[in-house]
């Protein structure tokens, strides 16, 4: 019995990373009732029996074993069959009382896709919803939502990635109403939500939330690329269903949210009805799209509170186009309030006034199509990992590369299952060789790559931006002397800056961004190097996404340190093979030290 799966999922055992036993993430003591209980899967079944036969025994918060374990109790019982009058059964009224007011019926599986904003989401997060009622009946937004995250404090930006990274946090389960989290992740911070309906059966349902309970306050190890929320709602699952064997087929170091959904649907084969549920963000933009240039204008008039909703510029329209304008209006206004451009005082009232002038309009909902779900959804995305094999010149010179790439996204890769314009690259690694030399050389180690593009139009005016820091090959001067020709050294290079982007046509994305740049190595003059500069940009392809193009330039006055100007422009273009693969085409002209070259190469990309 200690060996079997259920028993193992109740506490979270996994397989040892350094030998042959299990451990389980819990941190807190009394989630064993062994004292080798966190890794001793039957010193830890013997203890909880013993529990259990022992009503005086209390473990936490005045509650006797069989109320604070009541999946490992209910487990236990079926396997055992206990015999009341030796073992009655407790009456828990607490947990009664809670399991009544959830009244499980179904779990969805909630994907909110990436929000570039906060380290702690950039690449997305998973949540579990238990839906009460019939489908018929089903109110999603007033179900509960399971949620696991660290308990950061304060903490924030680079200090909470450190942290996370190193495990100095602790991380807890939480339930709380799915409206709250529709209202965070949706409106305040604008990110799609993906909802992949669980085909639990409604014992699996059982225990999943008796297991829940068992959860209560208890503390597991965080790590923010591994045990994490995906992490451990994937444990969470495999209580429900321990036959998935769901851990098992993590066979990465690192555990990403996207990749949890596609272990319970491609692999697996847990999720039935898939759901999208569009942000604020998307629903203001989609139904822009559908007014004119004319209506548009109303409606943001309307938003501004510099036109009344019953103007005469609105009474002239007919029902369908005036229920149109102001909704939109209604939508841009409460944006602006949610993105903090205006005030609850300044828009409370212009609110109402527009939702009276709105009511009086025969025309129920939208008069107009609503958001279409994306073509591809997360779980049909390209794996989150990536190698390339590929050859090419530098100024003559004929090299062999090969790539690695452990996470997540570029904005060159397929598009379908991701968040437009965004991109993260992580330990990035590119390593050549130029065979007529027989040298072997580290092209590129990117520590982290984030590149946020998002277009602006008349309703949303957001802010693009880009990070970047790592190890590069740049061709400097041989001894710090121009004369002298350049040779290929390391150089610890950090970018960043801000800029805007636009959509001039569809499918069309075009950025310009001011940038700063700085260089640390002994092999330049100074040591160093620092400079501001310009990029811009156009990515085009078609709505199939089986190509894109990547039009780009981009120039650095160095003017502390080194002084120099470089500059890289060029053409960048993937074609999709398969799903999974795909071939990539650089070719760029370089500028650097007062030299001119070009650099090309062609790559077979494999995602998985």
């Amino acid at each position: 019995m200690a060996d079997n799966p259920e028993w193992q999922a109740l506490l979270h055992y996994q397989s040892h990373r350094f030998n042959s036993g299990v451990r389980s993430p819990a941190q807190s003591a009394w989630f064993f009732r062994a004292p080798d209980g966190k890794t001793n899967p039957r010193a830890e079944l013997a203890a909880t029996l013993a529990a259990f036969f022992d009503p005086s025994a209390i473990v936490v918060d005045g509650e006797p074993a069989q109320c604070v374990f009541p999946a490992r109790y209910h487990w236990l019982n079926a396997q055992l069959h206990f015999d009341p009058t030796r073992l009655p059964e407790a009456p828990c009224e607490a947990f009664r009382e809670w399991m009544d007011g959830i009244a499980p019926r179904a779990v969805t599986l909630v994907f909110p896709e990436a929000y570039m904003n906060n380290p702690a989401s950039m690449f997305g997060h998973t949540l579990l919803r238990v839906d009460t009622g019939a489908p018929a009946e089903r109110k999603d937004l007033l179900a509960y939502v399971i949620n696991f995250a660290a308990d950061t404090g304060a903490d924030g930006g680079a200090v909470f990635a450190w942290k996370g990274i190193l495990g100095y946090y602790q991380g807890f389960f939480s339930i709380r109403p799915y409206y709250e989290t529709v209202k965070t992740y949706g409106d305040w911070e604008d990110r799609d939500i993906w909802e992949y309906g669980l085909n639990l059966s409604p014992t699996e349902i059982d225990r999943l939330v008796r297991h829940l309970w068992e959860l209560r306050s208890v503390a597991f190890s965080y790590y923010f690329f591994d045990e994490n929320c995906s992490y451990q709602l994937l444990s969470l699952l495999q209580v429900a269903r321990p036959s998935a064997h769901l851990m098992d087929r993590i066979h990465v170091p690192w555990v990403i949210p996207v990749d949890t959904v596609r272990v319970t649907i491609t692999e697996a084969g847990l999720v039935g009805e898939v759901r999208f549920r569009p942000s604020a963000a998307t629903l203001l933009r989609h139904r822009a799209h559908q007014l004119s240039a004319a209506q548009q204008q109303l409606a943001q008039q309307v938003a501004a509170g510099t036109l009344a909703p019953t103007a005469a510029p609105l009474a002239a329209l007919s029902d369908e186009e005036r229920a149109a304008v102001l909704e939109v209006a209604y939508d841009d206004l409460r944006h602006s309030y949610l993105d903090k451009a205006v005030s609850r005082e300044a828009s409370e009232g212009r609110a109402r006034r527009i939702l009276i002038a709105r009511s009086q309009i025969p025309v129920t909902g939208f008069p107009g199509p609503p958001v279409p779900a994306p073509a591809v959804p997360p779980n049909q995305g390209h794996g989150t990992a990536r190698v390339a094999l590929g050859a090419g010149w530098l100024d003559g010179r004929f090299f062999l590369e090969a790539q690695a790439r452990p996470a997540f996204h570029d904005l060159m890769d397929p598009e379908g299952g991701y968040t437009r314009g965004a991109q993260i690259n992580f330990l990035d690694v590119a390593g050549r060789l130029y065979p007529e030399d027989q040298e072997v050389r580290l092209q590129r180690f990117t520590l982290i790559d984030i590149f946020s593009v998002t277009p602006r139009d008349p309703f949303l005016q957001p802010i693009s931006w880009k990070a970047n820091t790592g190890l590069i090959s740049r061709r400097i001067p041989r001894s710090g002397a121009a004369h002298a020709g350049l040779a290929e050294r390391y150089v610890w290079r950090a970018n960043g800056g801000a800029g805007l982007a636009v959509e001039p046509w569809p499918r069309t994305l075009a950025y310009g961004f001011i940038e700063a740049t700085g260089d640390a190595s002994s092999h330049l003059a100074d040591d160093y190097g620092i400079g501001p500069g310009l990029s811009t940009g156009v990515f085009v392809g078609p709505r199939s996404d089986r190509w894109k193009g990547h039009l780009f330039a981009q120039t650095t006055r160095f003017t502390l340190g080194d002084h120099d100007t470089a500059a890289r422009y060029g053409l960048d273009q993937r074609l999709t093979l398969t799903a999974q693969t795909a071939l990539q085409l650089t070719v760029a002209g370089n500028h650097d030290f007062g030299r001119d070259w070009v650099e090309g190469g062609l790559f077979w990309i494999l995602y998985f």
